[in-house]
């Protein structure tokens, strides 16, 4: 009779013609799967205040930043900034 016999409807080892349903998936994984891992490079690459990481500020860059901040008055920031410079 031949190995069709042994069939049974199976299509290249899946049941009844559903395997389309995993090539689709297969499909839409590679597509998703590369988005979902640029999204979590885009969120790691961003800093908790939204801005993307920068280069390290400098002890000047941070007191200049302490003074606009309002956190330490022009006459501490000319001390300090004597102090860095030395």
């Amino acid at each position: 009779m031949g190995s069709h016999m042994m069939d049974y409807g199976m299509n290249n080892g899946f049941p009844g013609g559903v395997y389309w349903v995993f090539m689709l998936f297969r499909g839409v994984a590679g597509f998703i799967l590369p988005l979902i891992l640029l999204y979590l490079v885009y969120r790691f690459m961003k800093g908790k205040d939204g801005e993307f990481l920068q280069k390290s500020e400098t002890p000047l860059e941070r007191l200049k930043m302490r003074l606009v901040k309002g956190e330490i008055t022009k006459e501490e920031y000319e001390e300090l900034r004597k102090i860095i410079e030395d």
